[in-house]
């Protein structure tokens, strides 16, 4: 029944159709661990002008003859807004699993005289290496290729361990690195034309194009003018997008390249064009301009015809992806001297894994073997763990995340690794101890120590006594000290319907605080409840610079003017859904900011009398064109990094206030571990261990304060 279905699903020739009834490929074993297999595509017989045929030789990897490898995606390597994926009559996979190398491998090619099936999209990439749509150069001339899925024995695992170890030394070798984004869709055009135009631009001009210019029709860039359309923009968009883009593998693959050419469909661009348009963005901070979220405002796209359209809808935008991959790519040519790697001048596994944990891979194992190739091995975890750190497809997910966690957790001789554990409501790998990272899903929230130059020493100078024992079985043995106990919880920004009702919890939460606020050292002034919220919300840090200077509580009092006219208009907005009638203010979820001010002193900045004169003076400035809320911004986004998005506000039974992981809730406990640099959130089980929630800013306690008040040292697992 399988192959008959093949059958009706496939178009074969009647060569195809005599081979698929004798099996699947059988590869031969390879001679030697350092040995590597090479495809050779063939012309096609006059008969069968349509098949794909080819053959597989066994080389020594130093002893090669040229070739070329390929990188590309297995499922489908098309944007999802694009028409032509609509269109298409192919299967593309859009799984995220070992299974895609089986269910969707369902088009034949004649390998050896025998069948081997490949995805659609390896399909397209081998038709595109056949017709030599690249030519004259790179890719006319050794006829050989690397590719992994045809390359590999990908059932039997003892091979694909050992190639996988060698993928870093395969690319290294290889003439250059074919990179295949599929076929062309409706947004190629345009985005080649971006890509060759700002390429164009001398880097000694990037330093004349301001921020604000991407909007200005006038500007002439130099000499160098790219003229490009916000349609131009919006094609690139969609094409930086596509699906290969955000694998894992191609880290390696392009860092490692002597040189890369990138296809799609029948439009070829050299990696370097990519490089230096990325390179462009990154200098003019364009990229902030290349959200769909910004771009669906410009008023010549509100208009957008079809498939823009579709784009503004999709929420896109320039991915941190292609950034770091081009400067990883940087960072690799500045170690190679003679043509050797010096390790000593490549990033450590911790920064590799952490800057990419928003790739993806078909296998979750390969978010971890996709970056040892790169990794620093003249440093930890290499020195004293590397048996660890070993491709090896015969342990489960959850064993290699385990085994990296133990790794980087030993090696470092701190509890600094728990920063990269998720949200616990993120999780996607069954079963995993809560102290080990997920490593198959991006990082959020982000750790705290992104927050600014700051270092955080919660636990002062206490260090921790690891348990190896233990730890190799799923235990995390910790010392430290039970600070608190979560009393009260605040909303995150997407529980509700209606902003406002995050704010109206904040402002109750911090109504509910008894002062004078806990001040274990009793050496800074006693804050009012209204800095407390906002020194809390922003994690004490504004633009980088922590303590967050006094003039931040002035801006915070702009900033709660600007939310209460915002949720004062919000009922009589263009949306249906804010109408009056069908969404009312009401008192319970309207923050209370009166009652709030009503308690401070009236000699301070925030006291009611102090907002009320500020409130005319922003109604004055806002008439006579005087007033601009633009500083704000720089506010809003520490809030949502601090706070709002993806931490959620909380106090303590002993009057504590912090934000922590949106998944922390009432009776959870705040923990000062040793060797944490931030207190952390921990549940505890029927068991009498703990699971941890993660990392927690609490106001006050964040340079050792807390390791003055006399709290008992215990000694406790986390599971």
């Amino acid at each position: 029944m399988r192959l008959r279905s093949i059958l009706n699903h496939v178009n074969v020739s009647g060569n195809l159709r005599f081979l698929l009834g004798k099996g699947r490929y059988r590869y031969t074993v390879l001679p030697s661990p350092t040995s590597i297999r090479l495809l050779e595509l063939l012309p096609a017989s006059k008969n069968d002008a349509d098949d794909l045929t080819c053959r597989l030789k066994s080389f020594e990897l130093h002893d090669a003859p040229p070739f070329h490898a390929l990188s590309y995606t297995w499922g489908s390597p098309l944007v999802q807004v694009s028409k032509s994926l609509a269109k298409s009559g192919d299967s593309y996979s859009t799984s995220c699993g070992p299974q895609v190398t089986r269910s969707f491998r369902r088009h034949p090619i004649i390998c050896d005289g025998q069948i081997i099936k490949v995805t659609s999209n390896l399909r397209d990439a081998l038709n595109m290496l056949a017709s030599r749509v690249a030519t004259p150069d790179p890719l006319n001339g050794p006829m050989y290729y690397w590719i992994d899925a045809l390359c590999i024995n990908q059932s039997n695992v003892e091979e694909r361990n050992a190639q996988v170890t060698m993928m870093g030394k395969i690319f290294a070798a290889a003439e250059s690195v074919i990179v295949w984004l599929g076929k062309k869709d409706d947004f190629t055009l345009d985005a080649v034309t971006t890509v060759k135009r700002v390429a164009a631009i001398p880097e000694e001009e990037w330093g004349d194009i301001s921020y604000t210019s991407f909007y200005d029709s006038t500007t002439d860039f130099g000499q160098r003018r790219p003229d490009l359309s916000y349609y131009n923009w919006l094609g690139f968009v969609a094409f930086i997008n596509r699906a290969w883009f955000k694998r894992a593998w191609i880290v390696q693959e392009i860092a490692l390249a002597k040189k890369a050419t990138i296809v799609c469909g029948n439009k070829v661009l050299s990696w370097d064009e990519l490089s230096h348009t990325m390179s462009f963005l990154r200098a003019t901070k364009w990229y902030h301009h290349l959200r769909t979220e910004k771009l669906k405002h410009v008023k010549v796209l509100q208009k957008s015809p079809g498939i823009y359209k579709r784009i503004l809808q999709a929420k896109l935008e320039i991915g941190v992806g292609p950034i770091y991959v081009n400067a990883v790519r940087l960072r690799v040519a500045a170690a190679m001297i003679s043509g050797h790697l010096e390790s000593n001048k490549l990033l450590s596994l911790r920064i590799l894994l952490e800057i990419h944990r928003f790739s993806q891979s078909t296998d979750p194992r390969d978010k971890i073997y996709a970056f040892l190739g790169l990794a620093d091995k003249s440093i930890e975890p290499f020195q004293t763990q590397s048996k660890s750190l070993i491709p090896n497809y015969n342990r489960s997910v959850q064993q290699v995340y385990s085994d990296v966690a133990r790794a980087l957790l030993i090696s470092n001789g701190t509890l600094s690794t728990l920063e990269q554990v998720q949200d616990p409501s993120r999780t996607k790998i069954p079963d995993l101890p809560s102290w080990v990272p997920d490593y198959s899903i991006q990082l959020k929230p982000y750790p705290l120590r992104l927050r600014g130059p700051t270092v955080w020493t919660a636990s002062d100078k206490r260090t921790w006594r690891p348990n190896i024992l233990t730890l190799e079985n799923g235990l995390l043995d910790v010392q430290g000290f039970r600070l608190d106990c979560v009393h009260r919880t605040a909303l995150v920004l997407d529980e509700s319907k209606d902003p406002s009702a995050m704010w109206a919890s904040y402002v109750k939460l911090a109504l509910s605080l008894t002062l004078p606020y806990p001040n274990p050292t009793r050496k800074s002034h006693e804050p009012s409840r209204v800095e407390l919220l906002w020194r809390t919300l922003c994690t004490d840090t504004y633009n980088k610079v922590s303590p967050a200077p006094p003039d931040t509580g002035t801006l915070f009092i702009d900033y709660v003017l600007n939310l209460q006219i915002r949720h004062r208009l919000m009922p009589w907005s263009r949306n249906e859904e804010f109408q009056p009638h069908f969404s009312p203010l009401s008192e319970s979820i309207y923050p209370e900011w009166g009652s709030l001010f009503a308690l401070e002193p009236d000699s301070t900045k925030y006291s009611l009398k102090s907002y009320k004169d500020r409130l005319m003076t922003v109604i004055e400035n806002t008439f006579n064109g005087t007033y601009s809320p633009v500083e704000l911004s720089q506010l809003q986004h520490d809030f949502d990094q601090g706070g709002g998005k993806q931490r959620r506000l909380f106090s303590t039974q002993s009057n504590f206030l912090g934000t922590g992981p949106r998944s922390l809730k009432v009776g959870d406990e705040v923990w000062i571990l040793n060797g944490g640099p931030v207190p952390y959130i921990l549940r505890p089980q029927s068991n009498g261990n703990y699971r941890l929630i993660g990392e927690a800013f609490v106001y006050g306690v964040m340079h050792g304060e807390a390791l003055t008040m006399r709290l008992q040292e215990q000694q406790i697992s986390i599971e």
